[in-house]
């Protein structure tokens, strides 16, 4: 196992995966790809029935989590295991596990936050479209 891949979203199961990717690095002698997309930012937010505007993450979002994935690279390369990072500014599931074909990813590890059914019935769920469509073994680390 060559290259695993880390989903991550800045949230609070972040650490978790992080923390199952260098285990499994460390043990596998792989590397770490650092992967996230920059969350899109509401223009507008309305509180009734109608949909929240979003819009590209500005320059200065998209610069915040590159620091902050550079800082997370660094931490693992400091701890023994090479890492790399992937910043998407937006993407869909689709061009992600695109990226992770062109690797090629080994194994993917994401979080899931344990939205209830009907968040996922209207919303969707990464981690369920990742788990339906990769070619390649996936780890879901619980929050």
């Amino acid at each position: 196992m060559k290259n695993i891949v880390a989903l991550i979203d800045f949230s609070d199961v972040t650490f978790k995966v992080l923390k199952q990717a260098h285990t499994l690095a460390k043990a596998l002698g792989s590397q770490v790809v650092i992967m996230h997309v920059v969350p899109e930012e509401p223009v507008v937010i309305d509180f009734g029935l109608s949909a929240t505007v979003l819009r590209p993450a500005s320059p200065e979002s998209v610069a915040a989590d590159k620091a902050k994935l550079t800082e997370l690279q660094e931490s693992l390369s400091q701890n023994g295991v090479p890492a790399s990072i992937h910043q998407f500014p937006t993407a869909t599931i689709s061009d992600i596990l695109s990226e992770c074909t062109k690797l090629p990813a080994d194994l993917i590890i994401l979080g899931t936050h344990h939205h209830g059914a009907i968040y996922n019935l209207l919303i969707g769920s990464v981690t369920s479209e990742i788990l339906k469509q990769a070619t390649c073994p996936v780890l879901v680390v619980p929050a």
